[in-house]
């Protein structure tokens, strides 16, 4: 009979270090896990990441749970069957987790007292996310983040058992078990039925939602029509978060010569200034194109300009004249830009002359039968785009 991998991180979320045998090894993809005989190490499920860390040299990447219940470590160097290894978790990867998947309890539980019920959670990414039934306002979830806050501070003791199932209804979880048989509980506080909150839960968790230290509700989004995304983060993440937040802040209100608490007001400032000059340069650079437009006499004109951003507002007077076609040109980073405009009752379409002068810069583009625009990166052939163009216009 195989022998089931002992899980020592159901036994103590705590244990960094351990000594167990290899019992089997095998390879999936080029990769090689062990099984072990036991393991600290906590594997990919209920939404939580795994574990990473090290077995003797090795190091661990990947931890997952088969079907018999197994757990099977994917090592980068060579493990032999029967050999006796050290394990050792990564600890601030498990700490952090721990503090993750202990916030998302605190935080469920926060939002079914709103009568808003967990559907779904991940804890795999950057940003850990809770999916809730039905809508949720932002200031729903300002009162659950407010609520959950005040559980963690509360200090409440995190404790683990399993009941069968004819015991669970001693308990008020607030999801159903998804397994049946023993099923471990995660209570936070105290009392038989009346601590914060009891679920039904395989993963690690603190020892007090204290080490949790805090949580913030990012952003709300709406998924699968009805339900609602919830965005949040907790613990050490938090530092990072409001590290980089915090430096980023001070380098604006340095930038701007401003205290920390008037960025915000002087960023809004700046940004209106900036919407103003961007409405004065477009009325000029129509100015401009109007002035540029009256040396455009002849039915077919060619003209390479100097500033591409131009070419829409002088070809937009091209396109309402009778009977004139303008062929455009210009440079812009780097590339070669091409802008084909056709007046009213003339024969030609302004894709097909496009189509012509890509040719020469290596480009891409299309339009109507008014107006074509491309672009390309061989910027030496715009010359010959052009003058190709030209010559196939006043044939």
């Amino acid at each position: 009979m195989t022998v089931v991998t002992t899980r020592l991180d159901r036994l103590d979320a705590y244990q960094q270090h351990f000594t167990s045998t290899i019992l089997e090894t095998r390879e999936r993809k080029g990769v090689q896990q062990v099984r072990l005989e036991a393991s600290a190490f906590y594997p990919t499920a209920g939404g939580q990441a795994c574990d990473t860390g090290w077995l003797d040299g090795a190091n661990v990447t990947a931890v997952s749970e088969d079907d018999d219940g197994n757990l099977w470590h994917a090592v980068d160097s060579r493990l032999e069957t029967g050999e006796e290894v050290m394990g050792q978790i990564d600890w601030m990867r498990r700490l952090e987790h721990m503090q993750q998947h202990t916030g998302e309890h605190i935080l469920g539980q926060a939002f079914y007292r709103l009568e808003r019920h967990v559907v779904a959670v991940s804890m795999e990414h950057a940003v850990c996310t809770l999916d809730l039934s039905g809508e949720v306002s932002w200031e729903l979830a300002m009162r659950a983040e407010l609520d959950a806050n005040e559980a963690i501070w509360a200090a409440h003791p995190i404790s683990t058992y399993e009941l069968s199932d004819n015991q669970l209804e001693t308990v008020p979880l607030r999801r159903a078990p998804k397994v049946s048989g023993l099923v471990r509980v995660v209570q936070i506080g105290t009392g038989l039925r009346d601590a914060f909150d009891y679920s039904a839960c395989g993963g690690t968790h603190l020892h007090n939602s204290a080490e949790v230290g805090m949580l913030k509700i990012f952003k709300l989004e709406r998924v699968r029509g009805t339900d609602t995304r919830v965005f949040f983060n907790c613990g050490s993440r938090l530092l990072g978060d409001y590290r980089f937040k915090h430096d980023f802040v001070a380098a604006l209100g340095l930038r701007f010569s401003t205290a920390l608490e008037t960025v915000p007001i002087r960023t809004n400032a700046m940004l209106e200034e900036l919407e103003r000059s961007k409405r004065e340069v477009a009325h000029l650079r129509g100015a401009l194109a109007l002035e540029i437009s009256k040396s455009l006499t002849s039915p077919l004109s060619v003209l390479q300009l100097e500033d591409a951003s131009l070419l829409p507002d002088l070809a937009k007077i091209v396109i309402s004249r009778d009977g004139q076609i303008a062929i455009l040109g210009a440079m812009d980073g780097g590339k070669a830009i091409l802008t084909v405009a056709c007046g009213k009752d003339v024969s030609i379409k302004a894709g097909e002359l496009l189509k012509i002068g890509l040719a020469h810069i290596d480009g891409r583009g299309g339009g109507k039968p008014e107006l074509a625009q491309g672009s390309g990166s061989r910027v030496e052939g715009l010359t010959a785009a052009l003058e190709a163009m030209r010559a196939a216009a006043s044939s």
